[in-house]
């Protein structure tokens, strides 16, 4: 007995006293002693697990997957197999003692190691190589895998051996304290816990070796073992030393045998022996060996030492971890065929896109894919505090310890200290990894559970804040370069994804029975849905009233591309998960059929698609409406407000699950009305944007919210009446705050009714409430009492919601509206409305705001307006002059655009068109001609508003912009009036003053300077700014992570940013600016200067065509019709004629003008449906997937096909008509880099390219209309590469940055579909050119002078699969296609077939034979050729596409190729070839005379000996090749100047003749029947 109490009283965790009482569940009072507490502090155990006692031993518990509780007690699910103890087969020495102890009650901590909810499937296999590669001691790899395998088979007999371990470690001192924390894994802890910090990796191979189900190995635990250097750490432990030895001893390989060995032996040699044994060497084998064999060895340790220099440099570069973290980390293994984003260990993973990632970006993509999952893996070890900051591991050796590892000053091996919370890792380390804290949610004890709850939304927060400070844009392999930062875009992409199932755990912690776990769960929840971030971005976004739409979050991928349009990217975006995947788990399902097939896992797999869309699958919204029915706090129901309104905002399947559950919509709206208070305010506005949201998705629920009273319950705010300032200042600044931010909420609700055609007819009741926001006020008083903002902000969205009203108002002359049911605003409520926007016309005057806009420029230090923005005043003047706009354009005739007709001119002019034109001019807006100063005294508005734009600060940027947008759309349609009514009446005189002189004259024509002052000035930024949005997108997505919005996971938030979105609106009002200049064509400019204005506008209409959204068509559409204009083709004709003079090849013939017109047709109509067409789904598709109930295969987690067999239109589309914001999905935009090549690149109907379809559908496009898109797309690409071509423009052209491997690819796609191309005169010219003009690229390419280099510095758009060395840059199978053979394959079958040898369509497929063509492809071209026997079809090397030098320069040196050559000599294919002087005979000549006279590799003996062989053989048997093997012998490698003149090489002397024959004679190896064959040759020379 005295012998089973020492036991007990070392295994604290296991404390079996007989005074121990077991606590059952659920009793009115639980007590627990001291002793008993130490057990259950840290013990983590799933819930619904009960502590009663068990009658008797039973398994362990087996997990049931049942579908997902909703809205029940958190003890209902998972449901578990009945508790009970761990039983060791092996684990009785025959005493019985242990049984008895088995029979005892189950502890909390027993149970630790089975609280998983779902079982995680075991890893296949643990792949060493990389962490071998990382090891940085001096020890050989044989020795590191020897000491793997022993760690694992000491592992395997520790566990299998029962008590006799545990017996020698019991006698441990350092034993008694470390059992407490998992007594199931105390084989080997306690020791090694003595020599290093190496818990967590020793705990994982234990749980390798033992049960499924604990965590598994990972390479980098591993690699910790390893650095550490266990074998040496352990030496002096008696148990394990005899192990590990005796284990060694039994696993060396045969290698290290050998090495072992052959040292052994050196040692007992004297240095007179080893010398002597040396010489013999030297004697015995060829010289040329022992060089091959000291080459291999030096390469050899040349790799051992770069593999921890490559990982080391790794480290520098990408700086995922802080610099103290690096040392103790490395890359972990990573699953190369995942299909997520982040690593996974489990089986959690989706196989939608698991090949579309790689096969769209080919070696690019592969690359970046491998810094990107390096960088993820590496958070996997990441600790975090409390607070969410990584945690620095500063672990030191302190000598004279035993080698114990300190970590600040404390032993890590003191029980007392250790942190009983974790769960799984190393337990001495400070602060929790991910999967800890995660694992840590489902603890039995409620404070662990809202303390890991709080930590997640913590570091969720820091995560959000850190990818917001980055730079939008940069390319992922240099996010991270200073050596103290933390990676946070790959610490929000491994917590979003499937690994930690964060999803899961938050789910059912949402079902908590605590009310802190529950709301620090909403909080997580509210993190991932990243709801703050997003609605600062729609914030600004309701702000520039740009966009009448907005946008719907949901994460999105490209589709792949397809042959038909050439394998060009930009394909239609599809949604990560399914729509139909998103289903809330309904009555429906509860029976027992979709029982069994609806599981967790399909949820965990929807979830690592999609983070909002998992959410709603496992049922969110029916626990949400649970929690807003049961009196929440204020603070819970503001995170409830701000999840649904994150939910709705990301996609209309998520909007109509929130509609379609049951009392959700009517319980926020009943919670609204509830009683008034300050706590409760912001619930209010969260509930007031929820349905705001809702109404903007659908047309029908905004008519339902007004139909049963919810739109006038939520706005009854709206219809009472301030009566005066002071009042509302009064009323205290918390209460102002708020209660702005609520008008300005219920004002967005009104307008978004508005839009749809509804609630017009209640502006009489509301405009007395907003007469005092309409009205401008005194600004110095409300800068005394700080209430500006709020002021402002309420008086901005009162002019929004005027501007809205306006677009109701039927055209002035016309009086005609749509029969629809829709309301339409009156004419007479316009005049006061507009007379109180002239009043902040001339506000501008005020002295107050002249010094605001002073000091904001910084030519003012009035302290009154210190900590001031002039911002909220910006965004006033630009809902303003939005509101005169719309107003305007409602008075202009609806086909005034036929200038030159009879009709449409203005009968009567309204008295406010010239009363704000007069404003506009007298307060200074504008600068005129003439002018003698500004009222202000300062600069004009326009310049104040430039300077503004080039600040760092994006709001007040973004408002400048709209306020220039405003005031030049203000100017130009009251300049339109005022012309149209002059036309009607000339003889009209308004007055005589200089201000109505100059709006006679026209606004624009005296302020003409300026403007176009202003136009180059956006032109500049719009040639900077297109390369940030392109950048964005990769991997096919517009993130590397799920999620909503910011979430995505992209630099800087990517497209979700202020970034991006100004470049957005820099862009409409860059377009806008074109075509007010070119309404004003009257200039004239001298021929320099014009040539250079138009090259400049036509690149920055390029670049805005790259930066447009989805929500820009029609500024792409805008920008397409100025790029399509006749007189900018014609510009273009004469950029080819000046191209074609300077080259001479031919003489230029000049398009004719109605040429010019069909191309500007043809094309115009083919890049609209080619670029912006939507897609939607067929009647078959919608009737085949109107099924919701769709489930998933057990054991599979890949989802259901996205079909692409739908139909696309170019008309507005039902929802379109009917919603207020669109999808990222089925459209296309934002445009690709290559986008102009879709011409020449499409090679079926541009109106179903891209789009799947099967046999029994026909979308070719008619040959005639193919034929002319590609001559229109010919001429256009030839225009913009010649205009690109001068040096008289400052700004680069898009153009110029598109890789040259799609360029060289386009003009193949051309030859597919025949020779039509090549047998009109004009097209064929204009063919040539191309491949002329892409001939100088290569060239230019090749010596590294090219554009696409020189600005590849700044950021990196272009290749980045190229070798090291730049020797093959044109990637056409890694970048365009994987099987890009088979494309060439039929492009030669084409050639073949109808060229003829046609000396142009030759030259296109020789450029494959390019020396800088990547080798698969050369080796793929080159045996097609072979196999079809056409390689004299190909042109002579001088007639090629670019220099002779770049096809036989540098040598060839791919053995393949080189084997590929003989072939074709030895089969007689060169033959024809070498009697027409083609290309493939000088190739083969050059290459092969090279390589087998002048390479002097050592390692390629063997190749050259065996190519001779073949040549000499061929040459036995036929005796015809006799003249070319004289030629191969003969044949001198050209210098540079001439191999552009002549093929042959240059002339022998005889002894380089005789030099050949003797490397042919010492080729042959001793055989004489070859050795007479050289004989033969010998005397023929």
């Amino acid at each position: 007995m005295e012998k089973k109490k020492k036991q007990q009283s070392s295994k604290r965790s296991e404390p079996k006293s007989s005074s121990y009482r077991p606590n059952i569940f659920g009793a009115n009072a639980l007590q627990i002693s001291e002793g008993d507490a130490s057990c259950i502090v840290g013990g983590i155990v799933e819930k619904g697990i009960s502590n009663k006692t068990p009658s008797s031993q039973t398994a362990p518990p087996n997990p049931s997957v049942i579908p997902f509780p909703v809205a029940r007690h958190r003890s209902h699910g998972p449901h578990w197999g009945p508790a009970a103890s761990v039983k060791d087969d092996n684990n009785g020495d025959g005493d019985g003692e242990d049984d008895e102890e088995a029979k005892v009650s189950m502890e909390y901590d027993s149970m630790a190691p089975f609280a998983n909810p779902v079982q995680r499937k075991k890893k296949k296999e643990l792949d060493l190589s990389r962490w071998r590669a990382l090891v940085s001691d001096d020890k050989s790899s044989a020795t590191n895998k020897a000491e793997d395998l022993s760690c694992h088979q000491k592992n395997e007999k520790e566990r299998k051996g029962g008590n006799t371990a545990k017996t020698s470690m019991s006698s441990n001192p350092f034993l008694a304290d470390a059992n407490v924390f998992s007594p199931m894994k105390m084989d080997m802890e306690p020791i090694l816990n003595a020599h290093g910090h190496i818990d967590k990796s020793v705990e994982a191979m234990i749980s390798a070796s033992g049960d499924a189900r604990f965590s598994s190995v990972n390479a980098m635990e591993l690699d910790n073992l390893n650095q550490l250097g266990l074998k040496e750490k352990v030496k002096d432990t008696s148990p394990f030393n005899s192990i590990v030895e005796r284990t060694k001893q039994e696993t060396l390989s045969l290698e290290s045998q050998i090495d072992a060995e052959n040292r052994a032996r050196l040692q007992e040699m004297s240095p007179d022996e080893i010398a002597q044994a040396q010489a013999e060497i030297m004697e015995k084998l060829d010289p040329s060996i022992l060089k091959a064999l000291k080459r291999r060895g030096e390469d050899k340790l040349k790799n051992q030492k770069g593999s921890t220099l490559e990982v080391s440099t790794y480290g520098e570069q990408s700086a995922l971890q802080n610099e103290n973290t690096q040392n103790a980390k490395g890359f972990a293994h990573f699953d190369r065929d995942s299909s997520h984003m982040v690593t996974t260990s489990n089986g959690t993973r989706s196989g939608q896109d698991k090949g579309e990632l790689q096969k769209s970006s080919g070696a690019t993509s592969c690359s970046l894919w491998n810094i990107w999952s390096d960088r993820v893996e590496a958070v996997r070890d990441l600790r975090f505090s409390l607070d969410g900051t990584v945690i620095e591991n500063d672990y030191v050796q302190v000598p004279g310890n035993g080698g114990i590892a300190i970590q600040n000053g404390h032993s890590a091996d003191k029980v007392t200290e250790r942190d009983f919370l974790r769960t799984e890792g190393d337990p001495s380390a400070a602060g929790y990894t991910i999967k800890e804290a995660v694992a840590l949610t489902r603890s039995v004890v409620p404070g662990q559970r809202a303390l890991a709850l709080h930590l997640i939304a913590s570091l969720l927060e820091k995560a959000l804040h850190g990818i917001n400070q980055t730079e939008v844009g940069i390319p992922l392999g240099n996010a991270n370069k200073l050596g103290k930062y933390t990676d946070w875009e790959a610490v929000w992409a491994f917590a979003l994804g499937p690994e930690p199932e964060l999803i899961l755990s938050l789910r059912m912690s949402l079902d908590d029975n605590h009310s802190s776990v529950v709301l620090a769960c909403a909080k997580v929840i509210q993190c991932v849905l990243s709801c703050d971030v997003n609605e600062n971005f729609f914030e600004m976004l309701e702000k520039t009233a740009t966009y009448e739409k907005e946008i719907f979050t949901a994460p999105v991928f490209r589709s792949k591309p397809e042959i038909d349009v050439g394998f060009l990217h930009g394909g239609f975006w599809k949604y990560n998960a399914k729509p139909s995947n998103i289903l809330p788990v309904g009555e429906d399902m509860v029976d027992d059929e979709s029982e069994g097939k609806h599981t967790i896992q399909d949820d965990i797999v929807v979830g690592g698609q999609d983070f909002a869309a998992g959410l709603v699958r496992m049922g969110i919204l029916p626990r949400l409406l649970y929690l807003l029915e049961t009196d929440p706090t204020a603070a819970l129901e503001e995170c409830i407000l701000s999840i649904l309104v994150g939910i709705a905002r990301h996609s209309p399947r998520c909007v109509n699950a929130i509609m379609k559950c049951q009392r959700l919509v009517e319980t926020v709206v009943h919670r609204f009305t509830m009683e008034d208070t300050i706590e409760s305010y912001p619930s209010k506005i969260k509930s007031v944007s929820l349905l705001r949201v809702l109404a903007q998705s659908h047309m029908e629920n905004c008519l339902e919210f007004i139909k049963n009273g919810a739109f006038r319950t939520m706005t009854w705010h709206l219809y009472q009446h301030v009566s005066s300032l002071d009042h509302w200042v009064k009323s205290g600044r918390e209460n102002r705050k708020l209660s702005s931010a609520l008008m300005v909420e219920q004002l967005r609700f009104w307008k978004v009714c508005i839009h749809y055609g509804y609630c017009v007819s209640y502006f009489s009741d509301i405009f007395p409430t907003l007469c005092l926001w309409l009205n401008p006020p005194t600004i110095e008083k409300l800068v005394q009492k700080s209430v500006l903002c709020e002021f402002v902000s309420i008086s901005k969205e009162a002019y929004l919601v005027l501007e809205a009203l306006a677009r109701r108002l039927p055209n002035l002359f016309s009086q005609e509206h749509a029969g629809d049911n829709t309301e339409i605003w009156s004419w007479s409520c316009v005049g006061p409305m507009v007379d109180l926007a002239i009043k902040w016309i001339a506000l501008k005057t005020d002295p107050h705001i002249s010094k605001l806009f002073e000091w904001q420029n910084g030519t003012e230090s009035d302290s009154v307006f210190q900590d001031i923005s002039v911002t909220p005043l910006l965004w006033v003047y630009s809902a303003v002059l939005r509101m005169l706009c719309r107003v305007l354009e409602r008075v202009i005739p609806e086909d005034s655009d036929n200038l030159h007709g009879s009709v449409g001119l203005v009968p009567w002019l309204p008295e406010f068109v010239p009363k704000v034109g007069l404003e506009i001019v007298k307060n200074g807006f504008l600068s005129f001609s003439g002018a003698s100063a500004y009222p202000t005294g300062g600069g004009s508005f326009i310049e104040e508003l430039c300077h503004l734009r080039q600040q760092s600060n994006y709001e007040t940027s973004l408002a400048s912009v709209c306020c220039l947008h405003g005031v030049v759309q203000v100017v130009v349609n009251i300049d339109k009036l005022i012309w149209l009514a002059k036309s009607h009446s000339p003889s009209q005189e308004y007055s005589v003053s200089r201000e109505a002189k100059i709006l006679e004259d026209g606004i624009l024509k005296g302020s003409m300077v300026e403007l176009r002052n202003l136009l180059n000035t956006f032109v500049k930024l719009a040639a900077s700014e297109w390369h940030i949005v392109q950048s964005i997108e990769i991997f096919g997505r517009g993130g590397p992570a799920p999620g909503l919005g910011v979430g995505w996971g992209a630099s800087g938030g990517g497209f979700w940013s202020a970034a991006a979105l100004l470049r957005q609106i820099d862009g409409g009002f860059l377009i806008n600016l074109l075509e007010t200049f070119q309404f004003l064509s009257s200039t004239v400019t001298p021929m320099a200067e014009e040539m250079t204005f138009s090259m400049q506008r036509i690149n920055s209409v390029l670049g805005v065509c790259l930066t447009a959204g989805p929500r820009d068509k029609y500024i792409v559409e805008k920008a397409l019709n100025i790029l399509l204009q006749v007189h900018v083709l014609k510009f273009l004709d004469f950029c080819i004629q000046h191209f074609l003079h300077l080259n001479k090849r031919f003489k230029p013939s000049a398009y004719k003008e109605d040429d010019l017109l069909v191309f500007s047709k043809t094309l115009a109509s083919h890049f609209r449906n080619r670029w912006l067409s939507m897609k939607v789904k067929s009647k078959d598709m919608v009737r085949n997937s109107s099924s919701g109930n769709q489930t998933f295969k057990k054991g599979s987690v890949a989802l259901d096909t996205i079909y692409e067999d739908l139909d696309v239109s170019n008309n507005k589309t039902c929802q379109e008509c009917t919603s207020l914001v669109i999808e990222w999905a089925q459209q296309r935009l934002p445009l690709p880099m290559h986008w102009f090549l879709s011409p020449i690149s499409t090679i079926c109907d541009s109106k179903y390219a891209g789009l799947q379809r099967d046999q029994t559908q026909n979308f070719v496009q008619d040959p005639h209309d193919l034929l002319e898109t590609v001559k229109a797309g010919l001429f256009f690409n030839l225009g913009v590469e010649a205009m690109s071509t001068f040096k008289s423009s400052n700004a680069s052209s898009p153009v110029q940055w598109v890789p040259l491997v799609w360029k060289l690819h386009s003009l193949s796609v051309i030859l597919l579909v025949g020779m039509g191309v090549l047998e009109e005169e004009k097209s064929r010219d204009v063919f040539e050119a191309l491949q002329d003009i892409y001939g100088q690229l290569l060239d230019q390419s090749r010596t590294g002078i090219s554009a696409d280099v020189s600005l590849g510095n700044n950021i990196d758009l272009l290749s980045e699969s190229r070798n090291k060395d730049n020797t093959e840059f044109l990637m056409f199978q890694s970048e365009i296609h994987e099987s890009y053979s088979t494309f060439i394959e039929t492009l030669v079958e084409q050639f073949s077939a109808i060229s003829y040898g046609d000396s142009i369509f030759g030259r296109q497929v020789a450029v494959y034979l390019h020396r800088h063509v990547e080798a698969p492809t050369r080796l793929a071209a080159w045996n097609v050729l072979t196999n079809a026997c056409v390689l004299d079809l190909l042109p002579p090397l001088e007639k090629c596409i670019g220099k002779a030098e770049g096809y036989l320069e540098p040598v060839e040196d791919n053995c393949d190729i080189l084997e590929a050559y003989v072939k074709s000599w030895s089969s007689g294919v060169l033959d024809r070839a070498a009697a027409r002087g083609s290309v493939a005979y000088t190739l083969v000549i050059h290459h092969l005379s090279s390589f087998i006279f002048h390479s002097h590799a050592v390692d390629q003996l063997l190749l050259r000996n065996k190519l001779v062989k073949s040549l000499l053989r061929d040459y036995s048997r036929k005796q015809h090749h006799e003249g070319m093997m004289m030629n191969l012998i003969r044949y001198n490698k050209p210098s540079a100047s001439q191999m552009s003149d002549q093929n042959g090489g240059s002339p022998l002397e005889r002894s380089s003749i005789d030099k050949k024959m003797e490397v042919l004679t010492e080729a042959c190896e001793g055989n004489s029947t070859l050795l007479t064959e050289v004989n033969k040759l010998k005397s023929s020379l």
